[in-house]
């Protein structure tokens, strides 16, 4: 009886305890995720293209990218990849979760290799980050998507080493509100 007992208060701390972490991440057994709110630049309803958002996160998503290839560490440009909640509001794909990871995984080899093309290099710095014109305003149904979106194709992300001005391409940048986001680094298929 005794060993009964001590089993069960011992399920019963596991349990509470597993109550606290699962809260403590934002889960809740049996709670769904919250889809993210919908800008008004990203709804569906729109009859006209909102204003294409400024250049200026766009600024500063590269100089976070820069540094994370730097570092050879995906990790810290995490918040420059566009958010997964709206990711999964704006395809309308067959699992868009799936195709959202294997981007998201794409992104952090890309990350590793533009890493391994800058060492050796001496004394890398960023320069600054051409926003390119080439995308246009994507409408919904436009590329598998139910929500619309701005598009950057073909960016460029220029940086020094000692004296020599060098750059690479950021695939395609797209907003969520009036922030712009990487979704893809390099070509991808």
């Amino acid at each position: 009886m005794i060993t009964s007992l001590l089993a069960s208060r011992n399920c019963i701390a596991v349990a509470v305890c597993m109550g606290f972490v699962l809260t403590a991440h934002g889960r809740t057994p049996g709670a769904r995720a919250q889809p993210a709110p919908i800008p008004a630049e990203n709804r569906a309803d729109l009859t006209q293209p909102p204003a294409r958002p400024s250049a200026d996160s766009a600024e500063a998503l590269a100089r976070t990218l820069f540094a994370a290839i730097v570092a050879d560490d995906p990790a810290l440009a995490a918040e420059a990849f566009f958010p997964r909640p709206a990711f999964l509001q704006v395809k309308d794909i067959a699992d868009p979760g799936r195709y959202y990871d294997q981007l998201y995984k794409r992104f952090f080899s890309d990350v590793h290799a533009l890493h391994a093309r800058l060492a050796g290099l001496p004394d890398v710095r960023f320069e600054r980050f051409e926003l390119a014109k080439r995308g246009g305003f994507v409408k919904v149904h436009e590329e598998g998507n139910r929500l619309p979106y701005w598009a950057a194709r073909h960016n460029v992300l220029h940086y020094k080493s000692g004296d020599r001005a060098l750059s690479f391409e950021v695939r395609v940048l797209i907003t969520w509100g009036d922030r712009w986001y990487l979704i893809h680094l390099n070509e991808f298929h």
